[in-house]
């Protein structure tokens, strides 16, 4: 119905260049192209869909440093108001970024949908405690102590996590996730083919 009734108002202005389709439009065909099409979240690999499979790679990878690593004792809290206790003898990896940087505090524990996670070393680790201005906990309890050491990079956002899920773990959407990051990252920009 929806084209239907944009080719009525085309026909009116046949010489204006025609754009029908956003991020999910680009996907529907030939038929919804028109001379131009608007991408959107795509762009940035987020899903156009959501109720498929992402078609769109992701292209924003975010990485954060190993800064401190803590034993706890079972029992032992985490974070401001103490609100992640370990219910196990566990290990904690204090990683190098937070609000100020514009990872949102709703991805405090519990986030929104099960806790937020990193990927350290393939293994996954759920952000505990309270995100912090400049930094975050993580249970590494779980991960291979090979990679538990200072400066080995946790993936935030990447090949791992898509944006999506830390866009659902925070309660929002993929465009707010991106346009809050902050200044103090370092950007690298990779080629097409890399």
């Amino acid at each position: 119905i929806q084209r239907k009734r944009f080719d009525v108002l085309r026909a009116m202005l046949p010489d204006a260049p025609a754009s029908l389709a956003n991020s999910p439009g680009t996907f529907l065909g030939e038929g919804f192209t028109y001379d131009l099409v608007r991408p959107g979240i795509a762009l940035y690999g987020g899903n156009p869909f959501a109720s498929r499979p992402n078609p769109m790679k992701p292209v924003v990878s975010l990485y954060a440093p190993i800064l401190q690593l803590r034993s706890l004792a079972e029992g032992a809290t985490v974070g401001y108001g103490a609100t992640w206790k370990a219910d196990r003898p566990s290990r904690i990896a204090v990683l190098g970024l937070g609000y100020a940087d514009g990872y949102l505090r709703s991805l405090s524990w519990p986030a929104n949908d099960g806790p937020a996670q990193v990927c350290i070393g393939g293994s996954y680790a759920p952000v505990v405690g309270r995100v912090s201005m400049d930094t975050i906990c993580v249970d590494v309890t779980d991960v291979d102590e090979d990679f538990l050491q200072r400066g080995v990079r946790a993936e935030i956002m990447g090949a791992h996590i898509t944006v999506d899920e830390v866009a659902k773990w925070a309660g929002t959407i993929a465009y707010e996730i991106l346009t809050s990051l902050g200044m103090r990252y370092t950007r690298l920009y990779a080629p097409a083919d890399s």
